[in-house]
């Protein structure tokens, strides 16, 4: 299973009118190709107004099958040029492959907590051994599932973990409880040279669904 991405920033002074052209992409991409494609604004974390569009493949073929769709839609291009006074900085996307956990369309989950690393060489595979068992620890004590998965685009080695929520209040319990296990800190710590010792190679963002 694979997570694609697209992230932008939306400039500032046009009001609500870029989150409506964003929710607008969305539902043309979901219109062309028949995907669920999600939008997400960073929420209480770095990077304010910048904005993430998601969507689940089963395999890459399907991911270019679906770009190959919206390339040769003259009207979806047409709305991808409305919104050049709407944004800024370009576009990013990124491909994360699933290596624990999977996706459960139905639950309503309304925020993603998000922390991402950078594998440190002769690392990899105690990092992604003791990754997936934090992934699993994690859904252990909140009894919420989570994800684990690789990036195969940007940085090498670059890994995160994304775990859904259904209110901020679920969110919050889950943070409380993650900090109140011992066996959780015990791994955490037990990290130590598995990944790059940067603080801007380790991130971690609050995602809120727009739509």
């Amino acid at each position: 299973m694979y997570l694609f991405s697209r992230r932008t920033r939306l400039a500032g002074g046009n009001g609500t009118a870029g989150v409506e052209w964003a929710v607008q992409i969305g539902a043309k991409v979901t219109a062309i190709t028949g995907r669920d494609v999600q939008l997400w604004a960073n929420a209480y974390s770095p990077g304010f107004g910048t904005i993430t569009w998601t969507a689940w493949f089963e395999d890459l073929t399907a991911l270019e099958s679906m770009g190959d769709q919206i390339n040769a839609d003259g009207s979806f291009m047409d709305l991808v040029a409305a919104g050049a006074g709407l944004t800024e900085g370009g576009l990013d996307d990124g491909v994360v492959q699933v290596l624990a956990g999977a996706p459960d369309p139905e639950r309503p989950i309304q925020y993603v907590s998000g922390a991402t690393a950078i594998i440190a060489g002769g690392s990899f595979e105690r990092a992604i051994g003791l990754s997936i068992e934090l992934a699993q620890r994690g859904e252990k004590v909140t009894g919420v599932p989570g994800l684990f998965g690789r990036a195969l685009t940007g940085p090498y080695g670059s890994v995160g973990w994304l775990t859904g929520y259904e209110s901020i209040a679920q969110l919050e319990r889950a943070n409380d409880a993650l900090a109140a296990d011992p066996e959780m800190l015990k791994l955490i710590d037990g990290t130590k040279g598995c990944f790059v010792e940067d603080a801007g190679a380790a991130q971690t963002t609050l995602y809120r669904k727009l739509a």
